[in-house]
Protein backbone atom coordinates (compact mmCIF):
# COMPACT_ATOMS: atom_id res chain seq x y z
CA UNK A 1 0.00 0.00 0.00
CA UNK A 2 1.53 3.42 -1.24
CA UNK A 3 3.96 2.19 -3.17
CA UNK A 4 4.60 2.67 -6.96
CA UNK A 5 5.99 -0.63 -7.28
CA UNK A 6 3.82 -2.63 -9.11
CA UNK A 7 3.30 -5.45 -12.01
CA UNK A 8 2.13 -4.10 -14.86
CA UNK A 9 2.44 -3.03 -18.68
CA UNK A 10 3.12 0.58 -19.18
CA UNK A 11 4.41 2.64 -21.50
CA UNK A 12 6.36 5.97 -20.84
CA UNK A 13 7.03 8.91 -23.02
CA UNK A 14 9.42 11.81 -22.24
CA UNK A 15 9.65 15.38 -24.09
CA UNK A 16 11.29 18.18 -22.83
CA UNK A 17 12.03 21.29 -23.97
CA UNK A 18 14.14 24.04 -22.46
CA UNK A 19 15.45 27.07 -23.10
CA UNK A 20 18.85 28.34 -20.79
CA UNK A 21 20.25 31.85 -20.67
CA UNK A 22 23.46 33.19 -19.26
CA UNK A 23 24.91 36.56 -19.29
CA UNK A 24 26.95 35.86 -22.34
CA UNK A 25 25.27 33.46 -24.55
CA UNK A 26 21.91 33.95 -26.40
CA UNK A 27 18.65 31.13 -26.20
CA UNK A 28 19.12 27.88 -27.43
CA UNK A 29 16.28 25.62 -27.68
CA UNK A 30 16.94 21.73 -27.73
CA UNK A 31 14.05 19.23 -27.66
CA UNK A 32 14.20 15.92 -27.60
CA UNK A 33 11.71 13.16 -27.61
CA UNK A 34 11.94 9.75 -25.79
CA UNK A 35 10.02 6.79 -26.03
CA UNK A 36 9.87 3.16 -23.99
CA UNK A 37 7.81 0.48 -23.48
CA UNK A 38 7.86 -1.46 -20.29
CA UNK A 39 6.18 -5.04 -19.52
CA UNK A 40 7.67 -5.61 -16.25
CA UNK A 41 7.79 -4.59 -12.53
CA UNK A 42 8.38 -0.59 -12.49
CA UNK A 43 9.82 1.35 -9.25
CA UNK A 44 9.61 4.80 -9.85
CA UNK A 45 12.24 6.98 -7.61
CA UNK A 46 12.56 11.07 -7.82
CA UNK A 47 15.06 12.97 -7.47
CA UNK A 48 16.00 16.65 -7.92
CA UNK A 49 18.84 16.57 -10.39
CA UNK A 50 18.39 13.26 -13.27
CA UNK A 51 16.83 11.33 -14.59
CA UNK A 52 17.87 7.70 -15.29
CA UNK A 53 16.17 4.62 -16.37
CA UNK A 54 18.61 1.51 -15.84
CA UNK A 55 18.73 -2.06 -16.95
CA UNK A 56 21.14 -4.92 -17.40
CA UNK A 57 21.18 -4.95 -21.21
CA UNK A 58 20.88 -1.93 -23.32
CA UNK A 59 21.14 2.12 -22.64
CA UNK A 60 20.71 5.49 -24.28
CA UNK A 61 21.69 8.63 -23.16
CA UNK A 62 21.04 12.60 -23.83
CA UNK A 63 21.83 15.46 -21.73
CA UNK A 64 20.11 18.44 -21.67
CA UNK A 65 20.46 21.99 -19.49
CA UNK A 66 17.89 23.08 -17.88
CA UNK A 67 16.78 25.40 -15.21
CA UNK A 68 13.48 23.42 -13.46
CA UNK A 69 14.75 19.96 -13.14
CA UNK A 70 13.03 16.41 -12.03
CA UNK A 71 13.98 13.20 -11.75
CA UNK A 72 12.31 9.77 -12.06
CA UNK A 73 13.98 6.65 -12.40
CA UNK A 74 12.27 3.47 -14.08
CA UNK A 75 14.03 0.33 -13.49
CA UNK A 76 13.41 -2.97 -15.09
CA UNK A 77 15.44 -5.82 -16.19
CA UNK A 78 15.32 -5.52 -19.78
CA UNK A 79 16.23 -2.92 -21.76
CA UNK A 80 16.65 0.55 -20.52
CA UNK A 81 16.67 4.37 -21.75
CA UNK A 82 18.55 7.04 -19.97
CA UNK A 83 17.70 10.79 -20.07
CA UNK A 84 20.10 13.00 -17.73
CA UNK A 85 19.30 16.69 -17.00
CA UNK A 86 21.31 19.20 -15.16
CA UNK A 87 21.30 22.90 -14.38
CA UNK A 88 23.11 25.12 -11.97
CA UNK A 89 22.90 28.97 -11.96
CA UNK A 90 24.20 30.20 -9.32
CA UNK A 91 26.72 33.72 -8.90
CA UNK A 92 28.67 34.28 -5.62
CA UNK A 93 30.88 36.65 -4.92
CA UNK A 94 31.86 37.04 -1.46
CA UNK A 95 33.20 39.79 1.28
CA UNK A 96 33.55 39.86 4.74
CA UNK A 97 30.05 41.52 5.25
CA UNK A 98 28.00 40.49 2.50
CA UNK A 99 27.25 37.73 -0.21
CA UNK A 100 25.92 37.43 -3.43
CA UNK A 101 24.01 34.79 -4.25
CA UNK A 102 21.49 33.71 -6.84
CA UNK A 103 19.55 30.60 -6.16
CA UNK A 104 19.52 27.58 -8.58
CA UNK A 105 15.16 26.12 -8.84
CA UNK A 106 14.88 22.79 -8.58
CA UNK A 107 11.62 20.84 -8.71
CA UNK A 108 11.56 19.16 -5.61
CA UNK A 109 10.76 15.78 -6.24
CA UNK A 110 10.63 13.31 -3.27
CA UNK A 111 11.81 9.67 -3.69
CA UNK A 112 11.67 6.77 -2.95
CA UNK A 113 11.39 3.66 -3.60
CA UNK A 114 8.55 0.88 -2.22
CA UNK A 115 9.67 1.71 2.04
CA UNK A 116 13.04 2.67 2.05
CA UNK A 117 14.89 2.95 5.72
CA UNK A 118 17.74 5.40 7.00
CA UNK A 119 20.65 4.77 8.96
CA UNK A 120 19.09 6.18 13.06
CA UNK A 121 21.84 7.63 13.59
CA UNK A 122 22.31 11.01 11.75
CA UNK A 123 25.13 13.75 10.75
CA UNK A 124 25.01 17.26 11.99
CA UNK A 125 25.68 18.72 8.51
CA UNK A 126 25.18 22.81 9.64
CA UNK A 127 24.89 24.26 13.40
CA UNK A 128 26.15 22.42 16.67
CA UNK A 129 26.32 18.63 17.43
CA UNK A 130 26.10 19.35 20.87
CA UNK A 131 22.81 20.65 20.16
CA UNK A 132 23.84 24.88 21.63
CA UNK A 133 23.01 27.68 20.04
CA UNK A 134 25.10 30.62 18.22
CA UNK A 135 25.49 33.27 16.31
CA UNK A 136 28.24 33.23 13.94
CA UNK A 137 28.21 32.06 10.44
CA UNK A 138 28.56 28.14 11.23
CA UNK A 139 25.91 28.15 13.52
CA UNK A 140 22.01 28.22 14.37
CA UNK A 141 19.42 29.50 16.44
CA UNK A 142 16.35 28.15 16.83
CA UNK A 143 16.32 27.24 12.69
CA UNK A 144 12.70 26.64 11.28
CA UNK A 145 11.90 26.64 7.67
CA UNK A 146 14.39 24.87 5.12
CA UNK A 147 14.73 25.08 0.82
CA UNK A 148 16.89 22.43 -0.65
CA UNK A 149 18.61 23.60 -4.05
CA UNK A 150 19.10 19.87 -5.59
CA UNK A 151 21.37 21.42 -8.96
CA UNK A 152 23.99 23.07 -6.61
CA UNK A 153 23.36 20.43 -3.26
CA UNK A 154 22.94 23.42 -0.71
CA UNK A 155 20.39 24.23 1.73
CA UNK A 156 19.14 27.55 2.80
CA UNK A 157 17.56 27.62 6.37
CA UNK A 158 15.61 30.29 8.16
CA UNK A 159 17.96 31.03 11.03
CA UNK A 160 14.55 32.42 13.31
CA UNK A 161 16.69 33.63 16.62
CA UNK A 162 19.53 35.47 14.60
CA UNK A 163 16.79 36.99 12.37
CA UNK A 164 18.18 36.15 8.85
CA UNK A 165 18.22 33.29 6.13
CA UNK A 166 21.13 31.29 5.64
CA UNK A 167 22.46 29.82 2.16
CA UNK A 168 25.39 26.90 2.51
CA UNK A 169 26.73 23.79 0.79
CA UNK A 170 26.18 20.53 1.95
CA UNK A 171 29.36 18.99 -0.16
CA UNK A 172 31.28 20.54 2.17
CA UNK A 173 31.20 19.50 6.14
CA UNK A 174 32.91 22.48 7.29
CA UNK A 175 31.08 24.75 5.07
CA UNK A 176 30.35 28.68 6.37
CA UNK A 177 27.11 30.32 5.31
CA UNK A 178 25.66 32.71 3.02
CA UNK A 179 23.38 35.74 4.57
CA UNK A 180 21.17 36.05 1.82
CA UNK A 181 18.47 38.17 3.76
CA UNK A 182 18.07 39.73 6.79
CA UNK A 183 20.60 40.20 9.53
CA UNK A 184 20.07 43.63 9.97
CA UNK A 185 18.51 43.32 14.08
CA UNK A 186 14.76 42.67 15.15
CA UNK A 187 12.71 44.81 12.98
CA UNK A 188 9.74 44.53 10.37
CA UNK A 189 11.28 46.71 7.21
CA UNK A 190 11.74 44.97 4.14
CA UNK A 191 15.83 44.49 5.06
CA UNK A 192 15.10 43.05 9.00
CA UNK A 193 12.98 39.89 10.46
CA UNK A 194 11.51 39.49 13.66
CA UNK A 195 10.22 36.27 13.89
CA UNK A 196 10.93 34.85 10.18
CA UNK A 197 9.36 30.96 10.33
CA UNK A 198 8.21 29.64 6.62
CA UNK A 199 10.68 29.93 3.09
CA UNK A 200 9.73 29.22 -0.43
CA UNK A 201 11.62 29.81 -3.32
CA UNK A 202 9.98 30.55 -6.65
CA UNK A 203 10.71 29.58 -10.27
CA UNK A 204 12.53 32.51 -11.13
CA UNK A 205 14.99 31.71 -8.19
CA UNK A 206 13.05 34.76 -6.33
CA UNK A 207 13.02 34.23 -2.05
CA UNK A 208 9.95 34.45 0.34
CA UNK A 209 10.12 34.83 3.73
CA UNK A 210 7.04 34.63 6.14
CA UNK A 211 7.73 36.87 9.18
CA UNK A 212 5.30 34.91 11.72
CA UNK A 213 5.49 38.25 14.54
CA UNK A 214 5.53 40.87 11.34
CA UNK A 215 2.29 39.49 9.86
CA UNK A 216 3.77 39.75 6.14
CA UNK A 217 5.42 37.46 3.47
CA UNK A 218 8.26 39.57 1.71
CA UNK A 219 9.74 38.63 -1.45
CA UNK A 220 13.52 39.01 -2.13
CA UNK A 221 15.12 38.81 -5.85
CA UNK A 222 17.42 35.67 -6.24
CA UNK A 223 20.77 37.61 -5.61
CA UNK A 224 19.93 39.00 -2.74
CA UNK A 225 22.62 39.52 0.18
CA UNK A 226 21.92 41.25 4.01
CA UNK A 227 21.89 44.08 1.88
CA UNK A 228 19.17 44.07 0.21
CA UNK A 229 15.43 44.85 1.02
CA UNK A 230 12.78 42.82 -0.43
CA UNK A 231 9.49 44.00 -1.69
CA UNK A 232 6.30 43.08 0.01
CA UNK A 233 4.18 40.40 -1.45
CA UNK A 234 1.13 40.83 1.21
CA UNK A 235 -0.04 40.87 4.81
CA UNK A 236 -0.85 37.60 6.60
CA UNK A 237 -1.57 37.38 10.28
CA UNK A 238 1.21 35.31 12.24
CA UNK A 239 2.32 34.03 9.13
CA UNK A 240 4.22 30.69 9.13
CA UNK A 241 5.10 27.94 6.47
CA UNK A 242 5.22 28.43 2.84
CA UNK A 243 4.70 26.74 -0.20
CA UNK A 244 5.07 27.04 -3.92
CA UNK A 245 3.76 25.27 -6.85
CA UNK A 246 6.60 25.91 -9.16
CA UNK A 247 4.42 24.92 -12.57
CA UNK A 248 2.02 28.01 -11.69
CA UNK A 249 4.24 29.88 -9.10
CA UNK A 250 1.17 29.92 -6.56
CA UNK A 251 2.08 30.87 -3.03
CA UNK A 252 0.35 28.96 -0.12
CA UNK A 253 1.43 30.68 3.10
CA UNK A 254 -0.17 29.42 6.65
CA UNK A 255 -2.09 31.89 8.80
CA UNK A 256 -1.84 30.31 12.09
CA UNK A 257 -4.07 32.91 14.19
CA UNK A 258 -6.95 32.95 11.25
CA UNK A 259 -6.84 29.48 11.17
CA UNK A 260 -6.47 29.48 7.28
CA UNK A 261 -4.23 28.51 4.67
CA UNK A 262 -3.74 31.55 2.08
CA UNK A 263 -3.24 31.62 -1.67
CA UNK A 264 -1.43 34.04 -4.11
CA UNK A 265 -2.13 33.16 -6.93
CA UNK A 266 0.09 32.95 -9.53
CA UNK A 267 2.51 34.80 -6.55
CA UNK A 268 0.87 37.93 -7.20
CA UNK A 269 -2.51 40.12 -6.03
CA UNK A 270 -4.60 39.71 -3.12
CA UNK A 271 -4.64 36.61 -1.44
CA UNK A 272 -7.63 34.16 -1.03
CA UNK A 273 -8.67 31.49 1.05
CA UNK A 274 -7.35 27.85 -0.14
CA UNK A 275 -8.17 26.00 3.31
CA UNK A 276 -10.33 26.44 6.76
CA UNK A 277 -10.71 30.29 7.19
CA UNK A 278 -14.01 29.13 9.71
CA UNK A 279 -12.73 29.49 12.70
CA UNK A 280 -11.03 27.40 15.46
CA UNK A 281 -12.26 24.02 14.96
CA UNK A 282 -12.45 20.26 14.09
CA UNK A 283 -14.67 19.92 11.67
CA UNK A 284 -13.06 19.24 8.09
CA UNK A 285 -13.23 22.36 7.12
CA UNK A 286 -12.00 24.16 9.68
CA UNK A 287 -8.13 24.18 11.17
CA UNK A 288 -7.01 24.67 14.56
CA UNK A 289 -3.50 26.54 15.03
CA UNK A 290 -1.59 25.06 11.63
CA UNK A 291 1.73 25.33 10.76
CA UNK A 292 2.73 23.41 7.89
CA UNK A 293 1.95 23.12 4.32
CA UNK A 294 2.92 21.47 1.37
CA UNK A 295 1.17 21.59 -1.86
CA UNK A 296 2.23 18.47 -3.98
CA UNK A 297 1.85 19.58 -8.20
CA UNK A 298 3.69 16.14 -8.86
CA UNK A 299 1.81 13.36 -7.61
CA UNK A 300 -1.62 14.01 -5.83
CA UNK A 301 -2.60 17.77 -7.29
CA UNK A 302 -3.57 18.11 -3.45
CA UNK A 303 -2.71 20.17 -0.92
CA UNK A 304 -1.48 18.89 2.57
CA UNK A 305 -1.69 20.78 5.93
CA UNK A 306 -0.25 20.18 9.74
CA UNK A 307 -3.56 21.33 11.48
CA UNK A 308 -0.99 21.47 14.86
CA UNK A 309 -3.61 22.06 17.16
CA UNK A 310 -5.88 19.04 15.96
CA UNK A 311 -2.83 17.18 16.05
CA UNK A 312 -3.92 15.76 12.48
CA UNK A 313 -2.88 16.36 9.03
CA UNK A 314 -5.51 17.38 6.08
CA UNK A 315 -5.84 16.88 2.46
CA UNK A 316 -8.01 19.49 0.08
CA UNK A 317 -8.17 19.29 -3.76
CA UNK A 318 -6.50 21.83 -6.08
CA UNK A 319 -8.88 24.73 -6.40
CA UNK A 320 -9.78 24.02 -2.88
CA UNK A 321 -11.68 27.24 -0.94
CA UNK A 322 -12.59 27.99 2.54
CA UNK A 323 -16.08 26.59 1.46
CA UNK A 324 -14.37 23.00 0.81
CA UNK A 325 -14.34 20.25 3.01
CA UNK A 326 -10.89 18.41 3.84
CA UNK A 327 -10.02 14.97 4.23
CA UNK A 328 -8.06 13.34 7.55
CA UNK A 329 -5.09 11.55 6.05
CA UNK A 330 -3.01 11.58 9.48
CA UNK A 331 -3.66 11.84 13.14
CA UNK A 332 -7.01 12.75 14.13
CA UNK A 333 -6.77 10.56 16.97
CA UNK A 334 -6.77 12.87 19.88
CA UNK A 335 -2.91 14.10 21.40
CA UNK A 336 -0.42 11.56 21.92
CA UNK A 337 2.27 9.21 20.74
CA UNK A 338 1.04 6.10 19.77
CA UNK A 339 1.65 5.00 15.89
CA UNK A 340 -1.60 6.18 14.91
CA UNK A 341 -1.69 9.62 17.09
CA UNK A 342 0.41 13.19 16.79
CA UNK A 343 1.56 15.74 18.88
CA UNK A 344 2.11 19.05 17.33
CA UNK A 345 3.05 18.38 13.78
CA UNK A 346 4.97 20.95 12.20
CA UNK A 347 5.61 19.81 8.58
CA UNK A 348 4.53 17.29 5.71
CA UNK A 349 6.28 15.76 2.60
CA UNK A 350 4.84 13.81 0.05
CA UNK A 351 7.06 11.14 -1.88
CA UNK A 352 6.20 9.28 -5.04
CA UNK A 353 3.84 6.79 -3.84
CA UNK A 354 1.60 9.33 -2.52
CA UNK A 355 3.48 8.83 1.46
CA UNK A 356 3.63 11.58 4.01
CA UNK A 357 6.44 12.35 5.98
CA UNK A 358 5.36 14.17 9.20
CA UNK A 359 7.63 16.13 11.61
CA UNK A 360 6.03 15.22 14.36
CA UNK A 361 7.14 17.84 16.88
CA UNK A 362 6.89 16.92 20.52
CA UNK A 363 6.77 13.43 19.60
CA UNK A 364 10.54 14.29 18.05
CA UNK A 365 10.56 11.68 15.63
CA UNK A 366 9.91 11.48 11.69
CA UNK A 367 6.41 9.76 11.13
CA UNK A 368 5.88 7.95 7.88
CA UNK A 369 1.93 6.90 6.73
CA UNK A 370 1.33 4.91 3.84
CA UNK A 371 -1.11 6.16 1.20
CA UNK A 372 -4.78 5.40 2.75
CA UNK A 373 -3.19 3.98 5.96
CA UNK A 374 -4.41 4.29 9.66
CA UNK A 375 -1.61 5.16 11.54
CA UNK A 376 2.29 5.62 10.67
CA UNK A 377 5.73 4.54 11.51
CA UNK A 378 8.69 6.15 12.67
CA UNK A 379 11.92 6.45 10.15
CA UNK A 380 14.11 8.44 12.67
CA UNK A 381 14.27 10.01 16.11
CA UNK A 382 11.76 9.14 19.24
CA UNK A 383 13.23 10.66 22.04
CA UNK A 384 14.38 13.83 22.68
CA UNK A 385 18.23 14.74 23.37
CA UNK A 386 21.18 15.83 21.41
CA UNK A 387 22.58 12.30 20.76
CA UNK A 388 22.61 11.33 16.79
CA UNK A 389 19.96 9.53 17.21
CA UNK A 390 17.84 11.72 18.86
CA UNK A 391 15.31 15.10 17.90
CA UNK A 392 14.51 17.82 19.89
CA UNK A 393 11.51 19.77 18.40
CA UNK A 394 12.34 18.62 14.80
CA UNK A 395 10.36 20.66 12.55
CA UNK A 396 10.99 20.47 9.07
CA UNK A 397 11.74 17.60 6.79
CA UNK A 398 12.94 17.39 3.36
CA UNK A 399 15.09 15.06 0.93
CA UNK A 400 18.29 15.33 -1.07
CA UNK A 401 18.92 14.34 -4.32
CA UNK A 402 20.26 10.75 -3.18
CA UNK A 403 16.99 10.61 -0.80
CA UNK A 404 18.73 10.97 2.26
CA UNK A 405 16.69 12.51 5.28
CA UNK A 406 17.41 16.19 5.60
CA UNK A 407 15.63 17.37 9.50
CA UNK A 408 15.55 20.69 10.97
CA UNK A 409 16.45 19.70 14.54
CA UNK A 410 14.91 22.99 15.80
CA UNK A 411 15.32 22.41 19.61
CA UNK A 412 19.04 21.60 18.70
CA UNK A 413 19.77 24.17 16.41
CA UNK A 414 21.60 21.93 13.88
CA UNK A 415 20.53 20.26 10.32
CA UNK A 416 20.50 16.74 10.80
CA UNK A 417 21.08 14.40 7.78
CA UNK A 418 20.21 10.56 8.16
CA UNK A 419 21.56 8.20 5.20
CA UNK A 420 19.25 6.62 3.16
CA UNK A 421 20.36 2.56 4.04
CA UNK A 422 18.12 0.40 1.73
CA UNK A 423 15.85 0.88 -1.24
Amino acid sequence: MGSTAASSSSSTSISSTTTTTTPSSTSTSTTSAITTTTTTTLTATLSSTSTTTTTTSSSTSTSTSTTITSTTTLTTTQSSTSTTTTSSTSTSTTTTSSTSTSTSISTTTTTVCSQPTWSQTATTIFGSQAGTSGSDLISLSTPVGMYYDGPNNMLTVVDDGNQRVLRFSINNSSSVATVIAGSNGLGCNMNQFYWPNGIGVDSSGRLYVADYYCNQVVRFPSNSNSTTSGTLLGSVTVAAFISINQLTNDIYVVSYSDNAIYEFVGGNGSAVVAAGGNGNGNALNQLSGPNGVYYDYLYTSSLYVTDNGNYRVMKYPSGSTSATYGTVVAGGNSVGSAANQLNNPRSVLIDSSGALYIADGSNNRIQRWLQNASSGTTVVGGTQGTATNQLNWPETVLFDKYDNLLVVDRGNNRIQLFNLTTC
